[in-house]
């Protein structure tokens, strides 16, 4: 079964005829991937800076009934599968389904080159929503529930106390609604495909990470909350259809300012 749907999504794209070029998006390719590639950067580097950056102890450290119930019910007694799984999901076949779709379905539209564009704004859209990320865990500081049912005397960790929000939910989320997002754009006849494979894969990397005893139930429905929205609103707002009422060639721009970035029109 699980063959069954990429196989399908693919088959349909492929006999799909090559018709007239998908409608243009806004978007200005020295800007936007700079912007990418910069976002990309940070999430490394606070990645790299973890000992630093990451809360210890911990600040939200109580477990509360409905995530201890979550977590009772779903956590797998081999974690270490589940935590590979999860990222196989949100670092390997998500992202990698989403790349075939959109080079194959702009194809399918008549310009395969705007494909790259497709990529380039999901892309972008990622890195951002991962920076958010970052911050929002290094601020809350939760303690993860496989930290928290620890023994006393285990070895701390810089990792121990990020758990709100699921990184991974986030970034499958984002993935997801972004690529469905620009197929609507877009006008693919695929896109019903792209927003139901996609969240479907998103769903099951959040739960991976409550089985893999990494998150609690609300860090995932935080993560995929805060995915779903970035990914529909990044690419709507920055990369909207050049012919839609309004709209300008270059659209709105993500800039840096002192405190943080700034949405420049």
């Amino acid at each position: 079964m699980r063959a069954r749907v990429p196989a399908a999504l693919l088959a349909t794209i492929l006999a799909l005829p090559a018709g007239a070029e998908p409608p243009p998006l806004r978007y200005d390719a020295r800007d936007d991937v700079a912007l990418t590639a910069g976002a990309a950067a940070l999430w490394i580097g606070s990645e790299l800076a973890k000992a630093k950056l990451a809360p210890s102890p911990c600040r939200w450290c109580a477990e509360n009934r409905l995530d201890a119930g979550a977590r009772d019910l779903l956590v797998w007694s081999h974690t270490d599968r589940a935590s590979r799984a999860s990222d196989v999901l949100a670092f390997g076949l998500v992202p990698a389904g989403i790349a075939a779709h959109q080079l194959l379905a702009a194809r399918a539209a008549g310009d395969a080159k705007e494909g790259w564009v497709d990529l380039l704004v999901v892309a972008e859209a990622a890195a951002l929503s991962v920076d958010l990320n970052q911050v929002v865990k290094f601020a809350a500081g939760r303690q993860r529930p496989f930290v928290h049912h620890a023994p006393p005397d285990r070895p701390a960790d810089p990792d121990d106390n990020v758990s709100f929000t699921s990184g991974h939910a986030t970034l499958a989320f984002t993935l997801a609604a972004a690529a469905g997002t620009v197929s609507d754009l877009r006008g693919y006849k695929s896109a019903p495909w792209v927003w139901g494979a996609g969240m479907s894969l998103a769903a099951a990397t959040a739960y991976l990470r409550i089985a893999a005893d990494k998150h609690y139930l609300t860090d995932v429905l935080a993560g995929a909350a805060l995915g779903t929205a970035a990914g529909i609103a990044l690419p709507r707002l920055l990369h909207g259809r050049k012919d839609e009422p309004g709209a300008s060639a270059s659209g709105a721009t993500v800039t840096a300012v002192p405190l943080g970035l700034a949405v420049v029109f």
